[in-house]
């Protein structure tokens, strides 16, 4: 068990980020959260928290920010540049120290990616791996936490509108994803991994909306919609264009179901079985109950 050195956590305001930051504080890690801005971070501060500022477009502000860690995390926004900005953190970690870089990247990347977003992280995946510094890089499903994009909906109406048909998928819980990056981080046997992530069971949005009901007591319904009607519901929320074209494009790829596959790899890595869509449901009744 690795216990010395900060952490440096890049990403850290993002979902995963946030939950791997404070579950790397309650284990009495000292973290560093790198950060655009303090200010408006302060959210993050808690005991063995350091908020750092620094930006991934801007390489000369990244060395600073390893000093004194061996072991690192990353996860990125769906941006235009993605796979550059990945790049200023590795060669930022290269010029500074032999450090351990664990990085967030997607089910689908490879050699057969079928989407833009998955190609970000084919050739960022591709980057890391040829730098030389040891690496883990888990490659997850899409999250259960998703579905929370859709409560105000469910809770007006009881529906929600998604373009992908009836495929199915393996979904899952974010909580877990956190809890493999934590072990990634705090031991060396997960050094030179790829690890693909997956929920414990494959499940269709109709399974889904079933679920749901059953947790809230009230009936709850998925109303398939065109990939073109989700675009243009992303553009007129406000997503720039080419976000919400690039996840149009990954929700194009879901709804062919080739990402109903599941492993058991979260329980090899964690010790425990991953969570269910059932367990995660009834943990947040509340954001779907009227």
């Amino acid at each position: 068990m690795v216990n010395s050195s900060t952490i440096l956590i890049a990403g850290a305001t993002g979902t995963n980020g946030r939950l791997l930051t404070a579950r790397l504080a309650a284990a009495g890690q000292t973290v560093r959260a790198l950060v655009r801005n303090s200010q408006s971070a302060q959210s993050l501060a808690q005991p063995n928290v350091q908020l750092f500022e620094g930006d991934l477009n801007n390489p000369a502000s990244l060395e600073a920010a390893f000093e004194n860690v061996e072991r690192a995390f990353i996860a990125m926004a769906i941006v235009p540049n993605t796979v550059e900005l990945f790049q200023n953190f590795f060669e930022a970690a290269k010029n500074t120290t032999d450090v351990h870089i664990v990085k967030f990247s997607a089910l689908g990347a490879g050699d057969k990616a079928k989407s833009v977003i998955q190609q970000q992280h084919t050739q960022s995946d591709n980057a890391l791996m040829a730098l030389g510094l040891p690496y883990t890089i888990l490659r997850p499903n899409s999250f259960y936490q998703n579905m929370l994009w859709s409560a105000p909906s469910i809770q007006t109406t009881g529906q929600f509108y998604l373009p992908f048909g009836e495929a199915k998928q393996s979904l899952v819980d974010v909580r877990d994803l956190v809890e493999v990056a934590f072990q990634a981080l705090m031991t060396t046997e997960h050094q030179g991994k790829v690890y693909e992530l997956t929920g414990p069971e494959a499940c269709s949005y109709y399974d889904v909306a079933q679920q749901l009901s059953t947790t809230i007591g009230k009936a709850v319904t998925y109303v398939p919609i065109p990939n073109e009607a989700a675009l243009q519901g992303m553009l007129d929320s406000g997503m720039p264009e080419w976000t919400a074209k690039a996840i149009a494009e990954l929700y194009s790829v879901f709804a062919t179901g080739e990402f109903a596959q599941t492993n058991d790899t979260i329980q090899t890595i964690t010790g425990k079985p991953a969570t269910s869509f059932a367990t995660w449901a009834a943990e947040n009744k509340a954001a779907f109950a009227e």
